[in-house]
């Protein structure tokens, strides 16, 4: 059966459907806000580690009811903007988010859209050789020295299952920064922080943390030696043994849909 054309106001210029706009949602006093908070905290009015203003002042700056601030307030401590420090003199502190606090949001998201360990992976292992590769193109010095000792510390640590995954996420945090790219520095610091797969019971024996020292040798010197080619194959055959190894030996939960509440801290 033939389809009504599009009336003329559905048009675009070329004479296609066009799209109908999403309806755009009012935001919440608390919101607006959380959100006129955290522009005076990138303008450079509160440093990280500085308390904001106190509770009656900004009643009065913001001519909101306490409950609305404390809504903002509970907001932003939620992302990790603020925490809060009890007792007399205390107060929102200003914080600074990392990628832990976009891992437990993204978290959320994955849950209710039902997805699977397995595709969490699947996208590290498309962007983190893009991101090592970047690395070698714009790491500077002080950048490889810091991957250097992250290196240093997961081989003086190798016996020590947490010390030594501690050292692995930093590796992996610093080589996203040193690509220059925030975006993918967060992004992929809260799919490294997802993945870890430790809170899941998700085991490194120390074969395990030898094979991943070598990967990291070798991706270290790839970034410091500026083969931006080189970075990013060794990156790739690093994640993939990665993924190797949950199917082996981590099956039930790599096929098993992400839980917020497994991310969450």
């Amino acid at each position: 059966m033939t389809q009504p054309a599009p009336a003329p106001e559905d048009q675009g210029t070329n004479g296609s459907p066009r799209r109908r706009a999403r309806p755009a949602r009012a935001h919440k006093t608390a919101m607006t806000v959380a959100m006129q908070i955290v522009q005076e905290i990138t303008d450079g009015a509160y440093p990280v580690g500085t308390k904001l203003v106190t509770e009656r002042e900004m009643l009065e700056q913001y001519g909101v009811g306490r409950g609305t601030l404390r809504e903002s307030l509970r907001f932003l401590e939620m992302n990790g903007v603020i925490t809060m420090k009890p007792g007399p003199g205390g107060g929102p502190i200003v914080g600074q988010p990392d990628a832990r606090d976009l891992g437990g949001t993204l978290g959320l998201f994955l849950q209710l859209h039902r997805t699977p360990f397995q595709a969490i992976v699947e996208v590290r292992q498309e962007i983190e050789p893009i991101i090592a590769s970047l690395a070698a193109k714009h790491a500077s010095p002080e950048a490889v020295d810091l991957i250097r000792q992250s290196v240093e510390s997961m081989r003086a640590n190798i016996e020590d299952e947490k010390l030594f995954l501690e050292a692995n996420e930093e590796f992996h945090d610093l080589v996203a920064w040193a690509s220059g790219n925030p975006v993918f520095a967060l992004l992929l610091g809260s799919l490294h922080w997802i993945t870890d797969g430790s809170a899941l019971g998700v085991g490194y024996p120390l074969e395990r943390r030898k094979d991943v020292l070598v990967a990291h040798e070798r991706i270290f010197h790839a970034i410091a030696d500026q083969d931006s080619e080189a970075a990013r194959s060794t990156m790739a055959r690093h994640i993939r043994g990665f993924e190797r190894y949950l199917e082996r030996y981590y099956p039930d939960m790599y096929g098993s849909e992400l839980r917020w509440s497994d991310v969450a801290h």
